[in-house]
């Protein structure tokens, strides 16, 4: 543990986990009352976090495992990183530049927003893996997830209130600039793997 602890790699891989995902994360909690604000049918609503959520997450997911093999994890990180701050990014301009801005394309902007989320998460999620000492096993992993719950529980909370002063739109663009803040650490991430290789991706083979 004290080894774990005095690794770069551990604290910046919590520094990631607890902002990484603060774009996706406050848009997702506030995606159901935006959309009833919007006028979408109830019906709809309900068929759109039934159904295509589920299945672009899921399809997203499967992928993002195997993108992440393929191009190697930092990469893979942060290009659906990148990704899934596009898609926010372009609910928010549609939403701030129309009076009236259709249901379907507002959904269609939250369906790419979760294609990247399963990408991100499952490439995420196998950095994390990577970074935890095969010693500490299932602790250190879940150190790494305990933060994402707490980027979760951050960003909803400071979305809410950035709603309630301004609009959606802001609450958007604010916590998707916190997600690529994130970015830099994953340089650092890179960086510090560089300079002890072989420190780190054993905890994979345990968990």
């Amino acid at each position: 543990l004290a080894a774990a602890l005095r690794r770069r790699t551990t604290w910046l891989g919590l520094a990631f986990a607890l902002l990484a995902a603060a774009g996706f994360e406050a848009t997702g909690q506030l995606a159901g009352p935006f959309l009833v604000d919007r006028g979408a049918p109830e019906k709809t609503i309900g068929l759109f976090f039934g159904g295509a959520v589920v299945a672009a997450t899921l399809t997203g997911g499967l992928l993002g495992g195997k993108l992440s093999d393929r191009w190697g994890r930092l990469r893979a990180v942060a290009v659906f990183l990148v990704g899934f701050v596009v898609m926010i990014v372009g609910l928010a301009v549609t939403d701030l530049a129309l009076p009236q801005p259709p249901v379907l394309g507002l959904l269609g902007w939250l369906t790419g927003m979760y294609f990247f989320i399963g990408l991100f998460t499952a490439a995420s999620y196998a950095l994390f893996m990577d970074l935890t000492d095969a010693r500490l096993g299932g602790t250190q992993f879940s150190t790494f997830m305990a933060a994402t719950n707490g980027c979760e529980s951050g960003s909803a909370w400071a979305a809410g209130r950035i709603v309630g002063a301004t609009n959606y739109a802001t609450a958007f663009l604010v916590l998707s600039a916190v997600s690529l803040l994130s970015l830099p650490l994953l340089k650092g991430l890179a960086t510090a793997r560089r300079r002890k290789p072989g420190a780190a991706g054993r905890g994979c083979i345990l968990l």
